[in-house]
């Protein structure tokens, strides 16, 4: 398979059992092990669901891989406290301050909704195009 999923492979993909999931997760894993060494690799660990999960897998296969979090002011300080419950996580935090990136890059719920404007844009678009496709043309054939 390419490194680029379809959409029907992604739904396909999310249709999987648990178990299948977890066990194309634990290959992936493997998978980088062997290419950088547990010393090359590291957990992005936010101390949401989908990370603390993933970090539990990668833990139970390689105990002593490290995790990264990534202490941004506008984290909740109840999260800071559940990442420092985990041992062998490095903190590390911006180089920029988060008035600078708000300055230089907008402010991050901003973006998220402009994002999500754009996404849906070209949704929309591609749906008139296709059905622009369907329609016959002025001859009465179809393109």
């Amino acid at each position: 398979m390419a490194n680029k999923h379809t959409i029907q492979d992604l739904q396909y993909l999310q249709a999987l059992p648990l178990n299948l999931k977890v066990r194309m997760t634990q290959q992936r894993i493997r998978e980088w092990i062997d290419c950088f060494g547990i010393d090359g690799v590291y957990v992005s660990f936010s101390g949401g669901k989908d990370s603390t999960v993933l970090l539990d897998i990668v833990r139970g296969m390689y105990p002593n891989v490290k995790a990264m979090f990534v202490d941004v002011p506008t984290q909740y300080p109840e999260l800071r406290e559940f990442v420092k419950t985990y041992e062998n996580v490095d903190i590390v935090r911006p180089k920029i301050n988060f008035v600078d990136v708000c300055e230089k890059y907008g402010f991050p719920l901003i973006s998220k909704e402009v994002s999500e404007c754009v996404y849906g844009a070209r949704k929309y678009l591609a749906s008139i195009l296709k059905e622009r496709d369907r329609e016959p043309s002025e001859k009465g054939e179809y393109p």
